[in-house]
């Protein structure tokens, strides 16, 4: 069977844009139970809606609900489990395993994945949670080899295995971080991260070596430095694209994209890559090298095959900025119906864009058109000479053809 292409969702219009790029799931989260509760607008009637349009089109959502739980969370969790079990998504991710208690003796018939956050990094212990609570698909660690991989299958056929291929990487087992909680009194493990491994901390020399973070002056922490640095803790982004055959081979049958705060823009673009990805490497094609050209159009942090082939050692950081700013487009905008008469596009403007700008039109199933903005068109049909970012909708005078769910990309 083909392996499942699983992206992120963290809203109803990412779901819907997941599913039109090639997604076979999506996995979203609930506020209070979900580690994305901060971008977060699946309330019941948002999950009620988004689980029956995947229905529609014969997809899959798995809900997240893999919070490590305080004794002040247990309260609620089993009549807002109802109400997410009557929504029937195939899946919920978990990782507290006392939760995972509480759900299996409540709804003995649930499908339970266990959550990357459990770290789960050998075959005893996907051996463990299969046989304790009926887990039924593992989240692998993030710091696994393929070769190590390959063993776990080997070792316990029956459980289903997922790995994260692609997307943003923390300096922690699986992304289990202290560091925001450290520094800024936020929990990364509660969606509320603050990023504080990507800043770029001053080091000098006192008596030891300080490290300054320099969003709050005159705060100081000791480290051991060998010699100066800069981002010390920021790490690239990981892809695996080139290596999914390989994982395939290894027994994974599901590959995960992370983001679930990520852009529409991000999750349509890095889901249309990732299908044709998958869907070569299982029909036996050569891996196509233009697919990371179409990964490096979308912004991150630089790439890397993070634990794939081994430990990434020093090309796994990066040392010159901590935002994602290694692009060649930036998002202009969303097509929002098809073109009229007079041969203009409806686009919902989400990056300023300027009369003469030289674009793409992207669309599901690789579909690319180049083009050059030669007029705009405001709500009230008057011509202007630039959309600005978050402005509503505008008409676009340059594209050949409208494309549903089409996007549209500034060259940079």
């Amino acid at each position: 069977m083909k392996p499942e292409l699983l992206m992120p969702a963290g809203s109803l219009q990412k779901l819907k844009y997941a599913f039109a790029y090639g997604a076979d799931a999506v996995y979203l989260g609930v506020p209070f139970f979900s580690l994305r509760a901060r971008e977060n607008e699946f309330k019941i009637d948002e999950l009620k809606e988004g689980i029956a349009h995947a229905h529609t089109l014969g997809k899959k959502v798995y809900v997240t609900a893999n919070v490590f739980a305080r004794n002040r969370k247990l309260k609620s969790f089993l009549p807002q489990l109802r109400e997410w079990v009557d929504c029937k998504p195939e899946a919920f991710i978990m990782s507290d395993p006392g939760l995972m208690m509480l759900a299996r003796e409540a709804f003995p018939d649930i499908n339970i994945h266990l959550s990357v956050q459990a770290n789960c990094m050998n075959w005893q212990s996907v051996k463990f949670w299969h046989q304790s609570l009926g887990v039924s698909r593992v989240i692998l660690s993030r710091e696994l080899m393929i070769n190590e991989i390959r063993e776990i299958k080997e070792r316990v056929p029956d459980v289903e295995l997922e790995a994260f291929v692609h997307g943003s990487i923390c300096i922690a087992y699986s992304g289990r971080c202290l560091l925001s909680s450290y520094m800024s009194h936020r929990d990364a493990n509660q969606g509320v991260c603050d990023n504080s491994c990507r800043e770029k901390f001053k080091v000098h020399e006192k008596k030891e070596y300080i490290l300054q973070d320099p969003r709050a002056p005159g705060e100081e922490y000791e480290i051991q430095e060998d010699e100066e640095g800069t981002y010390i803790l920021n790490s690239k982004d990981l892809c695996g694209t080139e290596y999914l055959k390989d994982l395939i081979d290894a027994g994974v049958c599901s590959f995960k994209i992370e983001g679930r705060t990520k852009s529409v823009n991000y999750v349509a673009l890095v889901s249309r890559v990732y299908r044709k990805a998958i869907d070569d490497a299982a029909a036996g094609r050569p891996f196509d090298q233009g697919l990371m050209t179409e990964l490096r159009n979308i912004a991150h942090r630089g790439y890397h095959s993070g634990f794939l082939m081994g430990a990434p050692k020093d090309e796994g950081q990066n040392y010159d900025t901590s935002n994602s700013r290694f692009f060649t487009q930036k998002f202009g905008g969303l097509v929002a119906g098809p073109m009229n008469s007079d041969g203009l596009v409806p686009v919902e403007i989400r990056g300023t864009m300027k009369l003469g700008e030289s674009c793409e039109l992207q669309g599901p199933d690789m579909q690319t058109e180049q083009f050059n903005i030669a007029r705009i068109f405001d709500s009230k049909m008057r011509e202007v000479e630039a959309a600005h970012s978050g402005s509503g909708t505008f008409w676009i005078k340059g594209p050949q053809k409208s494309v549903e769910n089409g996007i549209v990309s500034l060259m940079v």
